[in-house]
């Protein structure tokens, strides 16, 4: 249905924006094939033994969810000739991730077009159309307008331009009003902003650097996020069911900056500390980056913890972040870069789409494949939605990591057991307190050692019933009880 709104922005006339209807598909993805292992116990070979508890009264975080951003390449997606059983892959309930969030670009720029959202829109209208609730947005800005910025350029840096003196807060602050107003007209409603993507990083594409006050930092003058923050606060005050402030969304941790930029903010005006993990670790090396997660959870006492935006080398290492992230920094959403990129650009896609405008050099018979951490992702995001509560879970065999989530009813626990070794077997078995006694169960796995990378979150069946989780080397699997 036609929508047309009165964009309220200083200085600029009237537009009136019109929308064309756009058809919501749900479709079927192929779905993972067990493979011979997966049909019977471990084979012969290096085997090993672990017990895994897991306590369903001893509660930790609330978890709010998980998902990834579509940004830059929303075209690529949106376009795409298998855009339906790609849109199923990753969004559908069943076939799909299962994923609850969606981080946006904010690419609004004043033009009288609403040609910037086209490809994110369509999007958005897919991704709900196959889910019984709408998918949670949150909008990030990669930088604001060229004519706010103070190299009259989008990238490569620069901050907030000065007017008589003075940074322009007010007119930043407009920009985000303005931005939401728009976004929300054409049927996109941002539950969380993020005012400024990495504003601890000069990069040659879009940018924009802030201080964490406007005090020097670094050696180097620029805005202030804290008085930047402040500002946007209070204009969305303006806005009816004004969208929750997250921040200070920094490049990662580990290093000073994200504690630096959460101190000097209002507390008040934020919903969670949110940050990106591409510092404070080796990117090779999930479990280095513990000691700096630890710091964050500790420094950020009484707030909600989001990691916004990471994506690792392998499948495998993606587990491992989202496990450490969840279960040390107690993180309480955690989204991949990206859900989709080009293949073969790199980039952390969940799934690798290629150009739907040259078919002839596709790589891939339909033009897209699904990445390794896509499986990891989903051996978490399928079945531990907003609401659940992670709870202890332990094992006696330092190279299986667990970690364990009740529903908010009190009646599904979801465990997740990772077996870190590249080369043993291991049985676990699983004390499950009151789940001990359930009305029914399911495992899916995945494996990501080479050459016995043959399942891709595939269905095992139930639980034995004498609790045995037969872990292969590399592997994830994930456990869902009902009592």
């Amino acid at each position: 249905m036609p929508i047309s709104f009165v964009q309220r922005a200083t200085g600029l006339a009237a537009v009136v924006v019109t929308l064309t209807g756009l058809a919501a598909a749900s479709t079927q993805a192929p779905q993972a094939v067990p493979s011979p292992a997966a049909l019977h116990s471990i084979a012969a070979g290096h085997h090993r033994s672990a017990t895994g508890t897991v306590d369903p009264a001893r509660t930790h975080q609330e978890i709010a969810g998980f998902g990834a951003s579509e940004a830059y390449f929303q075209g690529f997606l949106a376009n795409h000739p298998h855009s339906a059983e790609i849109y199923d892959a990753l969004f559908g309930p069943v076939n799909g991730l299962h994923t609850d969030f969606l981080r946006l670009q904010n690419s609004f720029r004043y033009a009288p077009s609403t040609e910037f959202a086209r490809d994110t829109l369509a999007i958005v209208e897919h991704a709900n159309a196959l889910r019984s609730s709408r998918m949670t947005i949150i909008m990030s800005s990669w930088s604001p307008p060229s004519n706010l910025k103070s190299n009259a350029s989008e990238k490569n840096g620069g901050t907030l331009i000065r007017v008589n003196g003075h940074y322009a807060y007010d007119r930043f602050a407009q920009y985000w009003q303005d931005s939401v107003r728009v976004y929300r007209a054409l049927g996109i409603d941002p539950t969380y902003v993020s005012i400024q993507n990495e504003p601890d990083e000069t990069t040659d594409y879009e940018s924009c650097r802030f201080n964490p006050s406007e005090a020097p930092y670094k050696g180097e003058s620029n805005a202030g996020y804290a008085e930047a923050l402040d500002a946007v606060y209070k204009s969305f005050r303006h806005l009816p069911s004004p969208p929750h402030l997250l921040g200070p969304e920094t490049i990662g941790i580990g290093y000073g900056d994200e504690a630096a930029f959460a101190k000097a903010l209002n507390p008040d005006e934020i919903y969670a500390v949110t940050h990106h993990l591409y510092t404070g670790g080796d990117k090779n090396d999930p479990d280095s980056f513990i000691p700096a997660m630890q710091a964050v959870k500790d420094q950020s006492q009484g707030k909600l913890r989001f990691m916004t935006e990471y994506y690792t080398p392998t499948g495998f290492d993606t587990a491992l972040m989202i496990h450490n992230a969840l279960t040390v920094e107690e993180v309480s959403l955690y989204l991949q870069w990206p859900y989709t990129w080009p293949s073969g650009e790199g980039g952390g896609g969940l799934l690798q789409v290629e150009d739907p405008r040259d078919p002839a050099h596709w790589k891939n018979k339909d033009g897209w494949k699904f990445a390794d951490s896509y499986f990891a992702m989903k051996q978490f995001s399928y079945a531990i939605h907003a609401g659940y509560r992670r709870v202890d879970a332990s094992s006696s065999n330092d190279q299986v990591k667990i970690s364990a989530f009740v529903s908010p009813r009190g009646d599904k626990l979801v465990v997740v057991a990772i077996n870190t070794s590249a080369g043993e077997d291991t049985s676990l078995k699983l004390k499950l307190g009151t789940f001990a006694v359930h009305a029914s169960s399911i495992i899916y796995r995945t494996t990501f050692a080479v050459p016995e990378a043959t399942e891709r979150f595939a269905s095992l069946g139930p639980l034995a019933p004498d609790g045995i989780l037969d872990l292969p080397p590399h592997s994830v699997a994930t456990l869902e009880i009902v009592k």
